[in-house]
């Protein structure tokens, strides 16, 4: 989607972003990484390309939930020039087949630029805030 590069267009396109996550659209939640994009997740201890990104949420989704959300909280949005960084807080939860259910609380920050129209994210870093809860996620 084309958006023009204002706080206006990015906080648009984070939400269309998040929505496509949240619907289970991933075709449309990939179409906004870059193809050079990094992704640091909660959950893999090493940068990932957008294509093992891809893997990893694959692997996920292949039988083992039976659902998830990434809720984004408390959101920031900021942009200079062509370059836009959105941050915040954000709840992970869900449902695996096996038992129980997950939920993680994360701060996260992506990092976004401004071409052809539209914006493109080139790093999403989240961390769980372990330091400020802990138990939260019964097993």
């Amino acid at each position: 989607m084309k958006q023009d590069a204002t706080i206006a267009g990015l906080d648009a396109t984070f939400k269309d972003w998040t929505r496509a996550l949240k619907e289970g659209d991933l075709n449309a939640f990939y179409a906004y990484f870059d193809e050079n994009s990094e992704t640091l997740d909660e959950d893999f201890p090493w940068r990932m390309t957008k294509a093992e990104f891809i893997d990893h949420i694959t692997f996920h989704t292949k039988g083992l939930w039976e659902g998830f959300e990434w809720i984004p909280r408390e959101i920031a949005v900021k942009v200079w020039g062509t370059t836009g960084h959105v941050s915040g807080f954000s709840t992970f939860r869900g449902k695996p087949r096996d038992a129980g259910f997950r939920q993680r609380f994360m701060g996260f920050t992506t990092s976004w630029y401004h071409a052809n129209g539209g914006w493109h994210l080139i790093c999403w870093h989240q961390s769980p805030l372990l330091g400020r809860i802990e138990g939260a996620s019964p097993s």
